[in-house]
């Protein structure tokens, strides 16, 4: 990058410009300095020194190195210095964490995230959603992606409730001035782009850190770095977790060819967020430019890096603090939505006038109840969650309103990758508690509508036969205790029943056959566990079930277009110990007569059986405890060819001999039909072939 022979003379030349840029300082601030000594900043500084130390003995193999070799380095070190560095947990949800600054023309994204229109289409930002848990980034397809490739719209809510705030109403001229000043930056305007920008600064906030950044930017164009790196440390002061602060400044550093300095402020840039390609970028420019202008065994060397970062240090410490706001009265008598000060400079909550808000204002356009769970779509329009889905249920994958295509957006919601939108919940929770908790209580009186039924009741233990529980009915087939259910589900009652099954801790749900005599469902039904479910993009499912315990109808009804009812848990009746032994024994043999039927069967049967009961059933014995008997007699109850109404029968029974004798009945026809197969196979083959007649 450099040429050999001036290195040495360019080195010494800037050590010795930069030490007498110190000395008019060092007498004035020697006092401040000192008090200083033991900030954050300080302790960064010797860290750099270490890692700048662990980096010497490899400097010989890195001088070989191109700047795009460099790019893993500089990410490796990033992440080792994030132990270290102190990182935000909190956020203000009225702020874009792009921009650090007021969301303006919001986008919602579907993981429930809102940014600034502009920062959303900046092909610089991430493609990753900086606010979701990285533990979930790459499951699915990035939020930000899937906004700009199905090309969001505003959030048409957001901005009419930001409408009513007058506070908000003259932040957006500052926006405004702002938009101006980066038409005449890109336009090549950099002086107009300067005094538009102090404009802001002057007549509005002296703190506004996107006009700071902004006119560093133009003064790093026009060349005056010094008050570019004014600026830039200014803008640091302001929001010092803001990535783009520590690459300006370092970009600014680097052109006034202070090395050392621009690396340790692109290192800064790149703690913050390690996989920001930009910040790589610099930062392993800036390592170039170091490890091709500082020699080990030259002492001008050290002296070089000890003033750039002591000039950095000072830079930081004699820029003049943002003057804190007197928020403290302002946080008693308002409400916020975040937990930051607004002295921090990262809350935006106070902007929003909350006097001014309503309840009525945040109601759902198809329900019209407070929104419960709002969600906003790409059309940016925004509902109740459930709202959307059921009107998808009864029409097609189109906006309630603005009658937009969904056809992308609706499977995320139904598969619940589409998150409530943060900054609608956190005002209704914030400024609406009270009709926030009733809300609360309408939709769970309306939507939990799943058997929420204990695991004690379940299982063996604590069962009693007085207990009753409401359930939902799908009405269908007839289901049996442990044997695998599948069922499409396109209806759109049933549909919303199994939302509401599978939102229940149980995932219940009752499963009856349909009485043709009485014209409704039966008597006796299953509870089917939900194992799981896949969506096709219509709002279609394939619902995978396991039957559970038997159940007696006591009391029907209705529920939003689906059947409920009132039903109590059947079981067996106690087995004397005489007759149990009878019955043990009865078990195995019959176990034992099914398994030859399915050993005479041929190849191609055996797995297309093994396959539907996902697996050849064991014999689990008889037990005095038992609930509903052995698991394999249900499974062959199911899959024998015995009549439906021996079969209703058996469900409704709570004798274990009576359905053993079922299954007994039919292994037993089963088997003659395999013997007489057998037999009529043996005689075809003793049977004389013709003989061909003989010609005379």
């Amino acid at each position: 990058m450099f040429s050999t022979n001036n290195r040495s003379t360019l080195r010494k030349t800037r050590s010795r410009r930069q030490k007498s840029k110190l000395k008019p300082h060092h007498s004035t601030q020697s006092t401040k300095l000192d008090h200083r000594t033991t900030t954050p900043n300080s302790s960064l500084i010797h860290r750099f020194h270490d890692i700048l130390n662990d980096l010497r003995p490899s400097w010989t193999r890195f001088l070989s190195y191109s700047i795009l070799e460099l790019e893993p380095i500089c990410h490796q070190l990033a992440i080792q210095q994030m132990s270290s560095a102190t990182s935000v947990t909190e956020y203000c949800p009225l702020a874009c964490v792009f921009c650090q600054s007021f969301i303006y023309e919001p986008i919602t994204l579907y993981c429930g995230h809102t940014y600034c229109d502009q920062c959303m289409k900046d092909e610089s930002s991430a493609i990753d959603c900086p606010r979701c848990p990285q533990d979930i980034q790459g499951q699915i397809q990035s939020p930000i992606v899937h906004a700009r490739e199905n090309s969001y719209e505003k959030n048409r809510f957001l901005l009419h409730i930001f409408e009513q705030s007058e506070q908000l109403r003259k932040h957006c001229q500052t926006i405004l001035l702002r938009r101006k000043g980066q038409n005449e930056y890109a336009q090549g305007n950099f002086q107009k782009a300067i005094d538009t920008y102090s404009q802001i600064i002057d007549e509005y906030d002296s703190n506004d850190h996107l006009a700071l950044y902004n006119r560093a930017k133009a003064y790093l164009a026009l060349q005056n770095y010094d008050q570019g790196l004014l600026d830039a440390t200014h803008v640091i002061t302001v929001k010092p977790h803001w990535i783009k602060g520590y690459l300006c400044q370092s970009e600014i550093l680097f052109e006034m060819q202070n090395y050392t300095a621009a690396l340790m402020s692109s290192l800064k840039a790149l703690v913050i967020d390690p996989e920001n390609p930009t910040g790589k970028q610099l930062m392993a420019r800036h390592l170039h430019a170091v490890l091709h202008n500082i020699d080990d065994d030259d002492d001008g060397g050290a002296t070089t890096t000890e003033s750039e970062l002591e000039q950095l240090q000072l830079a930081s410490l004699f820029q003049e603090h943002p003057e804190e706001k007197n928020s403290t009265e302002n946080d008693d008598n308002q409400l916020k939505m975040c937990k930051l000060s607004q002295s921090s400079g990262s809350c935006c909550c106070l902007l929003l006038d909350g006097k001014n808000l309503n309840s009525t204002d945040f109601g759902c356009s198809i329900c019209c109840n407070l929104l419960w769970f709002p969600i906003t779509t790409p059309c940016g329009h925004v509902f109740c969650r459930e709202c959307v889905i059921r009107s998808v249920d009864n029409t097609q994958a189109k906006c309630p309103i603005c009658k937009s295509s969904l056809q992308n957006f609706f499977p995320m919601l139904i598969q619940s990758h589409v998150n409530k939108s943060e900054i609608i919940s956190k005002i209704i929770e914030t400024y609406f508690p009270i009709e926030f908790n009733e809300r609360r209580q309408i939709y769970e009186q309306e939507n939990i509508r799943g058997a929420s039924m204990s695991s004690t009741l379940m299982s063996n233990e604590g069962q009693t036969e007085s207990q009753i529980f409401e359930i939902p009915i799908f009405v269908c087939v007839l289901a049996f205790p442990n044997c695998v259910c599948p069922l499409h589900v396109f209806e759109p009652r049933y549909r919303l029943m199994m939302r509401r099954s599978i939102e229940t801790q149980s995932r219940i749900f009752g499963m009856c056959a349909y009485d043709e005599q009485t014209d409704n469902f039966a008597d006796y039904g299953t509870l089917l566990y939900i194992r799981g479910r896949v969506y096709t993009p219509d709002g279609r499912s394939i619902v995978d079930t396991i039957g559970q315990r038997r159940f007696r109808v006591i009391e029907r009804g209705m529920t939003d277009g689906y059947n409920v009812a009132r039903v109590q848990l059947v079981k067996d009746h106690p087995i004397e110990q005489q007759e149990f032994d009878d019955l043990f024994q009865l078990n195995r043999y019959t176990y034992n007569r099914v398994r030859t039927w399915f050993d005479r069967l041929d190849p191609r049967k055996q797995t297309q059986i093994v396959q539907r009961l996902e697996g050849y059933p064991i014999c689990d014995d008889l037990t005095l405890e038992s609930t509903d008997g052995p698991s394999w007699t249900w499974i062959m109850i199911n899959l024998l060819p015995i009549d439906e109404l021996l079969q209703s029968t058996a469900l409704a029974s709570q004798s274990f001999r009576i359905r053993i004798q079922m299954i007994s009945d039919a292994i037993d026809f089963l088997l003659n039909q395999q013997e007489n197969h057998q037999q009529q196979q043996e005689e075809d083959k003793q049977e004389p072939e013709p003989t061909a007649p003989t010609s005379n």
